[in-house]
């Protein structure tokens, strides 16, 4: 069996020429506007600023030391019904305009 050879078929979108100046001197759209010197300078309340850093209070490390040692004795229990519910809960409250 051998498979015959064909026309190739033409593109479906012709590609369009462009005109050699376009090319070779691309538009900037920043050439109209003048330069800016006046740079937006944001400053954050005091409040704000304790929110985005890290701190201690942000991990409760007794917990994950417990969750850690019960993972390699092989004894952490998952209620994966109690996981499924908060998720439908959550998801129901998304679709809904809740939280």
């Amino acid at each position: 069996m051998s498979i015959e050879r064909t026309s190739p078929l033409p593109p479906i979108n012709p590609i369009q020429s462009r005109e050699n100046a376009e090319i070779a001197a691309p538009k900037s759209r920043n050439a109209s506007l003048p330069p800016n010197t006046d740079a937006a300078q944001v400053t954050l309340s005091d409040a704000q600023s304790r929110l985005m850093r890290s701190g201690p209070q942000d991990i409760n490390q007794k917990r994950v030391d417990e969750v850690k040692a019960a993972i390699e004795r092989g004894e952490l229990e998952v209620d994966t019904g109690k996981i499924a519910d908060a998720l439908l809960r959550d998801t129901y409250d998304f679709l809904n305009g809740g939280k």
